[in-house]
């Protein structure tokens, strides 16, 4: 099976595995076989991209086939879409329950 988190470094020091999103596996006979998928989420060595890999494998015995998507953002681009497209809510120390304001 191919090592799905070859392209994300976690030698370094605080570095981060990718997260995994969704992992099947399914073996729908004893003569068929077995049908492994997955997805997971991670960033790009130098942290520049964010990555998503689409990981689909079917293995038996005798054969394996494997296929990979990968599909990659600018984490720049994406934190701008984000701010722009994405649902607003602001929080301070004004609506937090036992804070005191000190002047």
């Amino acid at each position: 099976m191919k090592d799905m988190n070859s392209g994300f470094t976690t030698e370094r020091h605080g570095a981060v595995r990718p997260l995994i999103l969704t992992q099947r596996t399914a073996n729908p006979g004893p003569d068929t076989p077995i049908l492994f998928q997955e997805t997971c989420l991670g960033l790009a060595d130098d942290q520049s991209q964010l990555v998503l890999r689409r990981y689909f494998e079917r293995f038996s015995p005798a054969e394996a086939h494997w296929v990979e998507y990968i599909h990659s953002i600018p984490t720049a681009e994406l934190v701008h879409w984000i701010m722009t497209h994405g649902q607003l809510r602001i929080e301070c120390s004004n609506n937090t329950p036992h804070s005191h304001v000190y002047a």
